[in-house]
Parts: structure tokens; sequence; C-alpha cells
């Protein structure tokens, strides 16, 4: 794997350290305070916890009616090296508070639900690959060796492999791979704050934004592991589908897919929300495979600014079709 991660990340359209249209983790604070201000009387920025390591804030923006009685959840990242999603996190915000008016107020989204969108929930590793010092930085910092300093390549949790379900059935022990589980199920500070947020909020739908570094993954969008035709997993199927179909390819022809075959069955955020909080849950991968095969995930300002604005388009869809299943019932 590793001759596939180096080749990838060395292919041309990959610009590192990151171009400057990306948010740094140093002007995430400002950026989500600029977007309160757009509509503060809708949008507050929360702290929901610490990272493990370094103590940084977990930040959230509370968008909407703080009575509606749904919720929706977007959290931009999981891994640090996986950056385009926090970009889009933040664009989705700015899209909802820019288009909500006095006019149609009672049927905006933002008066039936509140949005919580977490930008990053590994302040850790952003910081790492955003400021420019390691570009592939996928863990959190947790001294995972116990050698009492940083190391880059090896230190660190695997963020979405860390949640208390399925744990027994992920074989990530070794604390050096990439993927490492953790010690124990929501061993992890950054995941015991989602787990208290879900708990708290009754959320209607979550959606994670990754993009994959190998290639292997790319442009497809994954559902919770062991399929089935309860009425859980179809509505997440369908809200999938809308996604998939409203997001062209970056490089190759088509749109996004709905992945097929099985998912993995590890401690993953869409396997928890899924079957531990009954809330329909998919992750997609952004970022671009090229006609070599190449993974795009850290593409210049052009590119960015496009797959940004069809991820966020896409996910209105998705919101259109929660609201109109709402009034139906």
């Amino acid at each position: 794997m590793l001759p596939c991660l180096i080749s990838c990340m060395q292919a041309k359209g990959n610009v590192y350290p990151l171009d400057s249209k990306y948010v740094k983790a140093e002007e995430l604070n400002a950026k989500l305070d600029k977007i309160v201000q757009i509509k503060p009387e809708l949008a507050e920025k929360r702290i929901i916890g610490f990272s493990s390591a370094e103590n940084l804030p977990v930040y959230a923006l509370q968008l909407g009616n703080k009575n509606a009685e749904k919720a929706i959840l977007v959290i931009g990242q999981h891994h640090g090296e996986e950056v385009i999603g926090v970009n889009v996190s933040l664009a989705l915000a700015e899209k909802l508070l820019n288009n909500y008016s006095q006019e149609d107020k009672q049927s905006h989204l933002l008066e039936n639900y509140q949005v919580w969108i977490i930008p990053t929930l590994n302040p850790e590793g952003f910081r790492i690959v955003s400021s420019g010092i390691f570009r592939t930085k996928r863990k959190n910092n947790r001294d995972t060796n116990n050698n009492h300093k940083l190391d880059l390549r090896t230190d660190g949790v695997d963020l979405n492999r860390n949640y208390p379900i399925f744990w027994d059935m992920d074989s990530e022990t070794e604390i050096n791979s990439p993927y490492y589980k953790g010690s124990e199920p929501a061993s992890e500070s950054e995941i015991q704050a989602i787990i208290a947020l879900a708990q708290q909020e009754n959320f209607a739908l979550a959606i994670f934004l990754h993009s994959s570094i190998s290639g292997a993954y790319s442009e497809k969008i994954y559902l919770p592991a062991r399929s089935n035709d309860s009425e859980l997993f179809q509505k997440t199927q369908t809200l999938a589908t809308i996604y998939a179909k409203e997001v062209k390819k970056d490089y190759l022809k088509g749109t996004y897919e709905v992945y097929a075959g099985n998912t993995s069955e590890v401690g993953n955020a869409r396997n928890f929300f899924f079957y531990r909080m009954g809330t329909p849950a998919f992750l997609v991968e952004i970022g671009g495979q090229n006609k070599r095969g190449q993974s795009i995930i850290h593409p210049a300002n052009a590119m960015l600014e496009k797959i940004v604005e069809k991820n966020v388009q896409a996910m209105l869809k998705v919101f259109e079709e929660l609201e109109k299943r709402k009034k139906e019932k």
C-alpha cells in the first residue's frame, strides 16, 4: 500500500503545502466567527470538546431553530490529511445562512431542523497538515508509543475506528498502523465529544466527509455495514443515492456512486450512528481520481472551489428530500 500512497500523493494535481483557498487551522476560529455574523440569530459557535493530546477545541456551528425537534449532523474531517471536507462543511454553513429569508422562513430547513456542522473532529491532525508540516498525517497526536515526543508518521489513533461499535471485529491493534483503532472503544476525547452530542440531539441524518488518499475509495458513498431491508437502511440508501447523482466526478466521466458491496465492520462513525443511534448515516469520499488512477485530494484552488460547490449543492438536495419526507408524515 505504501508505494500507492507515495505515488498518489505526488500525482500531478496535488498541491502541498496546501493552496491559498484552503482554510488553515489557525484561521478556523475567526472563520467560524465570520460565518456566525451572517445570521447571528440563527447561528452559534460551540465548543463540544477538546482533543486528546493537545487539548485543542473541537468547534461546531449550531445553526437553525434551537426548538426544532430534529437535527442534522455534518462532520467535515476525521483524518488530518483529508482536508477538503473542512472547506465543504464551512461553505455549507455559509450557504444555509445566506439563503435564509424571512419571507419563506416557515418552510426553511433552519426553521425545522438544527444543523450541526463540525468542520474538523481532528484539530490535531488538521493543524499538522494545514500548516504544511506533514501532508499525510491521518491520526490524532496521541503519544501511542509513550516515548514522550510526537512521531508524525506513527503516533496517534485513527478517530474513525475509535467508535464503540463492532470493536472486536477490527484487527488494527498495532500502534504504528495508520489505522490503529486505539486502546479501547471511545478512548479518544474527540469521539467522546461526538457520542455526547449524539445522545443530546435527535439526529435525523448524519453525513461524514472523507477523501481517499489511495484513490481506492474515491468518489463513492459508503453506507453502514450489514446492508438489510429495514426501513432505516432503505432511507439511508435513498438519501445517499440522491447525493451521488448530484455530484459529477472531478476528472472522469460519470457521477459519484453508492458503493454496492459490503462495507467495513469497524468502529466508524456511520456504523455508530446507524446501529447505536438509529440515524441514517453515510460517508462521502470526496476527492477525485485522475485518468492514471491517482488520487487528487489536495487540488489547487480552482478545482477545490468546484469540488466544494458541487458537494454543497448535493447536500442541499439531500436536505430537500429529508424535508419532503418530514412533511409527508
